[in-house]
């Protein structure tokens, strides 16, 4: 967590210098995780692509004034939050939003280098994106939040407009249901059992 917040800050501190190379590493980490975000609000794709495309522009345009900000992951989803409801004002909509996503695990595995186990690995891992793809909504967004882009749980419930005790159930239950896609896959005799504790699935 403290690493990942620390890389960002030395991204934002790059861009601040003018450095595209890590602009680029910015928008292509968290562009999709955003739009996402968006369309929960505001339901179309291509204006969640419209809102996010406009926020990477003012980082870019703005950027010098980039060392203002404390934690870039939390002001990129409050920019975003705040870009949808002055859409949804614009377009006379109601702001009242019912959410349910989060996108594949960031999962991480501890495994030997041997091909079999790497293959092995390789389908498993094809197997959990697919189940965080088939995830509610709302369960999909909060579990990409907080695994992918490691906000706390109680800036996703701020960010999200949920209570912290909603967005830690649907992070739980989105572990609890990677764990049996894991457990179907050994049970379905695809890796041998024995080797089935030298996967460590990083989930918390």
């Amino acid at each position: 967590m403290a690493q990942d917040h620390r890389h960002m800050e030395e991204l934002f501190t790059r861009i601040q210098r003018g450095e595209k190379q890590a602009f680029d590493q910015l928008y292509l980490r968290y562009f999709d995780n955003l739009k996402q975000f968006a369309q929960h609000y505001v339901k179309r794709e291509e204006s969640a692509d419209e809102l996010v495309s406009e926020l990477f522009v003012q980082v870019w345009l703005r950027r010098g004034a980039l060392h203002e900000i404390h934690n870039p992951t939390r002001y990129l989803y409050q920019s975003v939050k705040n870009g949808c409801l002055t859409y949804l004002k614009k377009e006379n909509r109601h702001t009242r939003v019912s959410l349910d996503e989060v996108d594949p695990a960031n999962l991480q595995v501890a495994i030997t280098a041997s091909p079999e186990q790497l293959l092995e690995y390789k389908e498993l891992l094809t197997l959990l994106e697919e189940a965080v793809d088939l995830m509610p909504d709302q369960r999909r967004t909060v579990f990409r939040m907080v695994k992918e882009d490691r906000l706390k749980c109680r800036e996703v419930a701020e960010l999200l407009g949920l209570s912290v005790r909603t967005v830690e159930n649907q992070v739980y239950r989105a572990v609890k249901q990677l764990n049996e896609v894991v457990e179907s896959y050994f049970d379905a005799g695809n890796a041998n059992q024995g080797r089935a504790s030298r996967f460590f699935f990083l989930v918390i």
